[in-house]
């Protein structure tokens, strides 16, 4: 009866001590008058029951952390990658905890570590590792470990961090399972941690690299992309060459017949040449220069061709700001922003029939504001427009706004918010300070 109760004791302590990390780690509250956290609870209580009765030793601890994951999930609703995360991290600070515990009692007290086992040893042990736990948890850097992980992560494909999250549960299970039923065994322990040290290193390496790939791709992408536009304008400019030199042709044989009406020929010609690209260059131009007014004009003629209804607003005040005080790598970070904000906006236009972009520059408090509004069908997830992969597009896609948030991260100079109204959506940088 006291083995009874002193496993739902510690299944109860582990419970409490992981949602207290994962409190501090989200920087969230948890409401207490909210059902589900009873019911989890009590889901807690018998998953520890029957892994007291009928589970294998050695898979006792990975089902409780499967179980902690859904129960995370469920109480917080983070994203997956957020939720595995601060699972790991609250299960290594357990670990962490009983260890020190393990440790305070052999070396300080120098007590009988067999009698753990027993009730009042039982009380003992997690009582004193949920306290532990809880000072871990509010020290700096663990949360500094959170964000770095959540940063690292955040291009990695989903289930490439499933796989490296099984691995450091498997290889916790191993050690801790080790550790609670087979205590003589030291050099295994010893053994076991140098190869979570090893995995560990092995995981961070992978996701750095993933992380850093992806990053390139995007990038890579991006580039491709505006070379592939570039010299669809020098194939189309080269056409308009030709159809130029063959309009001089006529114009010329027309001058020699003397014929009337080669005035009006000519008028015809130039009146579509100025409702064409140089009406667009005109408005164009109005834009401070730097590399935005080149981005912004390739991606309107790239919306002209594929018969994309665009518009183009520029503010008054707009004519004044010097986009040449900003830095060359500033320069360059807001041309590659508005350049995946206009080509995600002609992709979403490609899949609808009402293809219309709106483009929209004005002064704000002293700010150059960039708006590109496009209007979409379906639905769009604003609160995971900045993970990593997730997109309307299909496979392989995705990335763009998720390279967007890095690039903002390298500067404080631009600012950039979302919005949705009706079935149109706006993204929004700000150059502070211009």
């Amino acid at each position: 009866m006291s083995n009874f109760v002193g496993n739902i004791v510690g299944s109860l302590a582990m419970y409490i001590a992981s949602v207290y990390v994962w409190k501090k780690l989200y920087c969230l509250k948890l409401y207490w008058n909210d059902k589900k956290v009873y019911f989890v609870t009590l889901l807690m209580i018998i998953i520890g029951l029957i892994n007291y009765f009928y589970n294998y030793v050695f898979i006792r601890i990975m089902s409780i952390t499967i179980f902690l994951f859904f129960a995370n999930k469920i109480m917080f609703k983070q994203s997956y990658k957020k939720t595995i995360i601060s699972t790991i991290i609250s299960q290594m600070i357990l670990f962490v905890a009983d260890i020190s515990f393990g440790m305070i009692v052999l070396c300080a007290f120098n007590f009988d570590i067999s009698k753990i086992t027993m009730f009042y040893g039982t009380l003992l042990a997690n009582g004193t590792a949920l306290i532990i736990s809880i000072i871990f948890a509010n020290l700096k850097i663990v949360k500094k470990l959170y964000d770095f992980l959540i940063d690292l992560v955040e291009t990695v494909k989903q289930r490439k961090v499933i796989l490296f999250a099984l691995l450091i549960i498997i290889s916790l299970n191993i050690l801790l399972a080790l550790i609670y039923f087979k205590l003589n065994t030291y050099y295994i322990f010893f053994i076991n941690v140098i190869l979570i040290m090893i995995y560990s290193y092995v995981v961070v390496k992978n996701l750095e690299t993933s992380s850093r790939n992806e990053v390139i791709k995007t990038e890579n992408d991006s580039l491709m992309n505006s070379l592939h536009q570039y010299e669809d304008m020098v194939d189309r400019q080269r056409v308009d060459n030709h159809e130029n030199k063959n309009q001089l042709l006529i114009i010329k044989n027309m001058i020699k017949k003397n014929d009337k009406d080669v005035v009006k020929y000519i008028e015809t010609i130039v009146k579509d040449q100025m409702e064409d690209d140089e009406a667009l260059y005109t408005r164009v131009m109005t834009i401070p220069s730097g590399g935005l007014q080149g981005i912004i004009y390739q991606k309107m003629l790239v919306m002209k061709d594929e018969h994309i209804k665009f518009s183009l607003d520029v503010g008054r005040g707009v004519r004044e700001i010097e986009l040449n005080k900003l830095s060359m790598d500033d320069n360059y970070r807001l041309c590659k922003i508005v350049g995946v904000f206009l080509d995600n906006a002609i992709e979403e236009s490609r899949k609808i029939d009402d293809k219309c972009i709106m483009i929209s520059l004005f002064v704000d408090e002293g700010d150059l504001v960039i708006e590109v509004s496009n209007k979409f069908e379906g639905k769009i997830d604003v609160d995971k427009l900045d993970e990593s992969g997730y997109t309307t597009k299909g496979d392989g896609h995705g990335y763009g706004l998720s390279l967007v948030k890095k690039i903002l991260s390298e500067t404080n100079t631009f600012a950039n918010e979302r919005s949705i109204k009706r079935n149109v959506f706006k993204q929004i940088i700000k150059i502070k300070n211009t």
